[in-house]
C-alpha cells in the first residue's frame, strides 16, 4: 500500500470512532470543561460579570489550546512511539520505552489531579490556611515535607537513577533556602510565591481575558498520549513496521504526525463546542461554584485512574477487546477515501453480514490485521 499523508490523516481522523480512543474523551472534556468553567469564573468575580460575553481573544485562546494538546499528544506519539520505536527497542531494549511511558503516567497523573484541586479552589484555600498557621515555622514541618515529598518523586520515577537527581536538587533548594534553618521565612515566602503565581488578580483577569499559559493544556496532551493504546489499522500498522525497521523512519515520522493531527481534529471540534457553552454558565452563575466543584472531582477522578496505570490498562483492554472492528473501520474508511467502496457502503463495510465477510471481506481490507 502507498501510504500519502492524506491517507495518514484520514486514518487518524477514523481512528477517533474507534473504542480505542473512547478512553482518552472524557479525560479531555473533564480538562476543557473545567478550563472553560474556571474562565468563566475569572469572567464573573464575586458575582459581577467583568465580561458579559466572550471576547476575540478568549474564544481564540480555547482553540489554542485545543492545538497545544494536540501538539502535546503528537510529540509523544511520534517521538516515543516512532523514534524510540527503534532506538529503544532495537537497540537498547523495549523495557526503556514502557518505563518512559510510565513516568509520564505517575507523574502527569499527580498534575492532572493538581489540576483538579486548583479547579475546585482547594488549593488556594489550602494555601492561605497554612500560610496563616504557625505549623510553618516548625523544622519538623520542613522535614515532613522532604520526605513526603522524597516519597512522591521516589514513587513517580519508579528507578533510583532517574529519582536521585530530582531528590538531589529538591534538597539543594531547600537547604540553600533556609528550609531547616530559617522555616518560617521560607515557607512564607514559597507559598506566596506560589499564591501570587496562580491565584493573583492580574492572572485572574488574564484568565477572564483568555491570555492564561497554554504549557498545562501541551502537559496534559504528553500524559493522555503516554497512557493511551492506540488500535493497530492497516495504515497505523504499516506506518509502525516503516519505523520499526529503520530504512524510512523520516518518512514514517512525517506519516505519523498527519495521522496524529488526524486524530486531533475531534478534539479540536470537542473544544470549540465547550467553549460555546460559556453562555450558559454565564446563566447558571448561582451555581458557577458547583460545577467548579463536579469538574474539578472528575478531573481528580481521571488523575488518580492515570497516576495508577488504571486508564492505560483500560485502554489496552480497549485496543485488544475491539482490534478488529477497529481495524475494519479504519480500512472501510480509507477504502471509501480512494474510491474503492462509496460513502454509503461504509456502514456495511464496517459491519458486514457473516456470510458475506466469510465469503468476500471488505473491498479494500488487507487479508490480516498486523499483530
Amino acid at each position: 500500500m502507498n501510504i500519502t499523508i492524506w491517507l495518514a490523516f484520514i486514518a487518524g481522523f477514523a481512528s477517533f470512532l474507534s473504542p480505542c480512543v473512547l478512553p482518552l474523551v472524557p479525560a479531555y472534556l473533564g480538562y476543557m470543561g473545567g478550563r472553560v468553567t474556571n474562565t468563566v469564573a475569572a469572567q464573573t468575580m464575586g458575582g459581577t460579570a467583568v465580561l458579559v460575553k466572550p471576547t476575540f481573544s478568549s474564544r481564540i485562546s480555547t482553540v489554542i489550546h485545543a492545538l497545544t494538546f494536540i501538539a502535546g499528544f503528537t510529540f509523544v506519539f511520534v517521538i516515543l512511539g516512532l523514534l524510540t520505536n527503534f532506538v529503544l527497542v532495537q537497540m537498547i531494549g523495549g523495557q526503556n520505552k514502557a518505563l518512559v511511558l510510565n513516568i509520564i503516567g505517575r507523574v502527569g497523573g499527580l498534575v492532572i489531579i493538581f489540576f483538579g484541586l486548583h479547579f475546585m479552589g482547594v488549593v488556594p484555600s489550602f494555601l492561605r490556611k497554612l500560610l496563616a498557621s504557625p505549623i510553618i515555622g516548625s523544622v519538623l514541618f520542613s522535614l515532613v515535607f522532604a520526605l513526603a515529598a522524597a516519597l512522591l518523586i521516589i514513587w513517580g520515577f519508579i528507578d533510583w537513577l532517574i529519582a536521585l537527581p530530582v531528590l538531589a536538587v529538591l534538597l539543594l533548594w531547600m537547604f540553600l533556602g533556609g528550609a531547616f534553618t530559617r522555616p518560617s521565612e521560607f515557607w512564607t515566602r514559597t507559598i506566596n510565591l506560589l499564591i501570587n503565581a496562580l491565584y493573583a488578580d492580574t492572572r485572574r483577569q488574564m484568565v477572564a481575558q483568555g491570555q492564561q499559559s497554554f504549557s498545562s493544556s501541551a502537559i496534559m496532551g504528553v500524559v493522555f498520549a503516554a497512557g493511551w493504546t492506540p488500535c493497530i489499522g492497516p495504515i497505523y500498522g504499516s506506518i509502525l513496521t516503516m519505523a520499526a525497521t529503520g530504512s524510512e523512519t523520516g518518512q514514517a515520522v512525517f506519516l505519523m504526525i498527519a495521522y496524529s493531527l488526524g486524530l486531533g481534529v475531534p478534539f479540536l471540534l470537542m473544544a470549540v463546542l465547550l467553549d460555546s457553552t460559556q453562555s450558559i454558565l454565564r446563566r447558571m452563575q448561582r451555581h458557577l461554584h458547583k460545577v467548579e466543584l463536579v469538574t474539578g472531582a472528575f478531573l481528580v477522578a481521571i488523575g488518580i485512574l492515570v497516576a495508577s496505570g488504571q486508564l492505560q490498562t483500560l485502554s489496552q483492554n480497549f485496543a485488544n477487546q475491539f482490534a478488529d472492528f477497529s481495524y475494519r473501520l479504519e480500512d472501510c474508511v480509507i477504502g471509501a477515501a480512494q474510491g474503492e467502496i462509496t460513502l454509503g457502503e461504509v456502514p456495511s463495510c464496517i459491519n458486514p453480514p457473516p456470510e458475506a465477510e466469510e465469503a468476500t471481506g471488505s473491498a479494500f481490507r488487507l487479508t490480516t490485521p498486523p499483530t
